[in-house]
């Protein structure tokens, strides 16, 4: 995996004019502002979430085995991941794609929170059943260029499967990201997206259910994959349609809503998508965010 940059603002922004990267966010900018905390939690709350299980035949199947987490987190047919290794090729897990990939991202759900599947201390590897080991190999805190609260760490973790190749794995453990809630609203996700940049493989998302946390890191990667060929930024509920076709029932709270919508205007001000005149409205959106979120 390359180097970290020592920045999230890739080299290309710096070589737009300013008014091409300006025109490039109008519509999400105004719109965003124009709606305001309040209108954007109308407009999630309008988009229901709900199990079409007539799309989740396996799941159902599944579900009478024992193999999902949660009754009421359906896991579609289309798209699904389809384990081909081991007696079992179901798991409650779904590709799902971005502008740049059909299948940039895999999003699953954790384990039982009783299990953990990877060491945390360096030494024997933890065995799983059908002889799968892991092994932690290296572990080091996320080298975040700037100041922030957020806690990610680095594992390199070594897996063997019987008669197959051993596999290298860098492990991103997002260690303080409240299940249903939201962390401090700054650049930490992009940061921790850009490392990520070089990937051609799927890589693998997941937190409890595997739609909350994870629907809004894929979110971010959305929207910053457009902003990268450059192409316009429009309204994010477009964009969690389009998410919840793939993986059912993404985003689970208005405030992972607000999170995604907060967290990409603070880019876009950073890396001067935004005119000074947008200011006073950036801050009183800021206020209301923080009021709504606060506690969660």
């Amino acid at each position: 995996m390359a180097a970290p940059r020592s920045s999230v603002d890739p080299p290309f922004r710096k070589r737009l004019p300013r008014a091409a990267k300006r025109a490039q966010v109008k519509v999400f900018v105004e719109e965003t502002l124009k709606k305001g905390v309040r209108g954007l939690v109308a407009e999630f709350k309008s988009m229901k979430r709900m199990n079409d299980f007539t799309k989740m035949t396996e799941f159902l199947a599944q579900t009478q085995q024992g193999r999902n987490r949660y009754k009421d987190v359906g896991c579609l047919d289309n798209d699904r991941v389809v384990l081909k290794i081991g007696p079992v090729s179901y798991i409650h897990a779904n590709y799902v794609s971005t502008p740049m990939s059909p299948k940039r991202f895999i999003c699953t759900q954790k384990a039982k929170k009783c299990a953990e599947y990877f060491p945390t201390q360096e030494g024997p590897p933890l065995v799983f059943e059908g002889n799968v080991s892991v092994q932690l190999k290296k572990q080091d805190p996320f080298p975040f260029p700037f100041e922030t609260k957020v806690k990610i760490m680095v594992r390199q973790l070594e897996v063997s499967v019987p008669d197959q190749p051993v596999h290298t794995c860098t492990h991103y453990h997002w260690m303080d990201w409240p299940d249903r809630g939201v962390p401090e609203a700054d650049l930490a996700p992009i940061a921790l997206l850009s490392r990520l940049k070089e990937c051609t493989t799927p890589i693998i998302v997941h937190c409890s259910a595997g739609i909350g946390r994870t629907g809004s890191i894929v979110l971010i990667e959305h929207a910053m994959e457009l902003l990268h060929q450059p192409a316009p930024l429009l309204e994010i509920s477009g964009y969690l349609t389009e998410l919840r076709k793939q993986r059912n029932n993404s985003i689970q709270t208005e405030h992972q809503y607000l999170y995604i919508h907060q967290v990409l205007l603070v880019y876009l001000k950073k890396t001067k998508f935004l005119d000074d005149s947008v200011t006073p409205y950036l801050e009183a959106f800021t206020k209301e965010y923080v009021a709504a979120t606060k506690g969660f």
